[in-house]
């Protein structure tokens, strides 16, 4: 069983949403991601919000048939790419030097694909779990600090990851 992701940004509540698609089904998961952020209370975290039957509901799109291996966020100043079995992400100058680098690595899981939201601010990441004994699971990266601030296990095989249309 394989899965496809896309993300999309409902900037006003600050959530951020994942479709995770079970390749060979025409059913998908909508994950609502919030960034837990201090001292501004609960809500925040990654939850299934509702399941989605693309052969009836189309809003969403099929799922994307290319897994990204790494990507530049839009406004240049962030790059995150699957490096091997590690997660590499850094942070750029405005002229595209390298500032940060910080390496990711899960000794349960192996990073499969990548994407950033629109606003330059997350990264979402598909990792495979590496024995049945492990869930797969959806990360997301806060970039200015290069760390995981939610993560959302999955029941299937993770394939690709892109930011779904508004």
């Amino acid at each position: 069983m394989t899965l496809a992701l896309f993300a999309s940004v409902a900037a006003a509540q600050g959530r951020y949403r994942v479709v995770v698609g079970i390749a060979g089904t025409k059913q998908m998961s909508l994950i609502e991601l919030v960034p837990c952020i201090p001292a501004e209370g609960s809500g925040c975290g990654a939850w299934v919000s509702r399941v989605i039957d693309t052969a009836a509901d189309t809003t969403l799109g099929p799922t994307p048939p290319a897994i990204t291996t790494g990507e530049t966020a839009p406004d240049h100043l962030s790059r995150i790419s699957v490096q091997g079995s590690s997660l590499i992400v850094e942070g750029l100058s405005k002229q595209g030097i390298r500032q940060r680098v910080r390496k990711i690595h899960d000794p349960l899981r192996t990073p499969t694909a990548v994407a950033i939201s629109p606003d330059s601010r997350y990264a979402f990441v598909v990792l495979e779990a590496k024995s049945d004994t492990n869930a797969a699971q959806v990360r997301m990266i806060d970039l200015s600090t290069q760390t995981a601030i939610a993560t959302m296990g999955l029941r299937a095989r993770p394939a690709g990851i892109a930011i779904a249309p508004r």
